[in-house]
C-alpha cells in the first residue's frame, strides 16, 4: 500500500507526511529529491526557479519515471511507503497510482489542505533547503493548475499545529481500523 500525502506548496503536505511515516514507522519517499537532480538538468532550471514557473510536463514525466522506477525497487523490501508530492496535475498523478496498483496492493491519498492566509504566512517565511525560491508564485501557478480527483480523497486540513493535524489523522486511521474490522466480520 502506498499512502500519498499531497497538497499544493505551503500547505505542509511535507511536515503531514514526514510525521505520518515516523508514527507509523513507515518508508518515507520525498518526490521532491528526484525534482532536485532531474530539474536541474532542464534548460529552463534557473529561468523557472528564479520565477515560479512551474516545469513543463516533459520535465515532469522524467521526475516521474524515475519514480515509479524507485516504488518497483521499494516494492521490494517494503509492503508500506508514505510518497509525499503535490499530485495537482491528474495525469501526471495517475503515473504514480498506477505503479500503486502494479507494485504495492494500492493506495489512497490524503490531500493536505490549509487557508491560503496560513500557506502565505509559511511561504514568505524562510524555508530551509527548499527547491523553491518565490514559493508564493508557485503556489498561485498550481492552484491555476490544480485538476480535481475523480475518486475520493481524505483531506485533512492544516492550519493549526502539526499535533491538531496528526490527531484527526489518528482519529481517521482508528475509525478505518473499526469499520474494516466491522466489515471484515460480515
Amino acid at each position: 500500500m502506498i499512502i500519498f500525502v499531497g497538497g499544493l506548496v505551503g500547505a505542509g503536505k511535507s511536515t503531514v507526511a514526514r510525521l505520518l511515516a515516523e508514527h507509523f514507522n513507515l518508508y518515507y519517499y520525498d518526490v521532491d529529491e528526484v525534482k532536485k537532480v532531474v530539474y536541474k538538468k532542464d534548460p529552463d532550471f534557473d529561468y523557472n526557479m528564479k520565477n515560479g514557473i512551474p516545469f513543463k510536463d516533459e520535465t515532469r514525466i522524467k521526475v516521474y519515471d524515475q519514480v515509479v522506477d524507485d516504488l518497483k525497487e521499494l516494492s521490494q523490501t517494503h509492503e508500506c511507503i508514505v510518497v509525499d508530492e503535490t499530485l495537482h496535475k491528474r495525469a501526471l498523478r495517475h503515473r504514480l497510482f498506477k505503479a500503486a496498483q502494479d507494485y504495492f496492493d494500492g493506495y489512497f491519498v490524503i490531500w493536505v489542505k490549509a487557508d491560503k492566509a496560513v500557506i502565505k504566512r509559511r511561504l514568505t517565511s524562510q524555508r530551509q533547503g527548499h527547491i523553491l525560491k518565490d514559493a508564493m508564485v508557485m503556489y498561485n501557478t498550481m492552484l491555476a493548475e490544480f485538476e480535481g480527483f475523480e475518486q475520493n480523497v481524505l483531506v485533512i486540513r492544516n492550519n493549526h499545529s502539526t499535533e491538531e493535524t496528526m490527531a484527526e489523522l489518528q482519529r481517521f486511521f482508528t475509525s478505518m481500523f473499526r469499520f474494516s474490522r466491522l466489515k471484515g466480520g460480515q
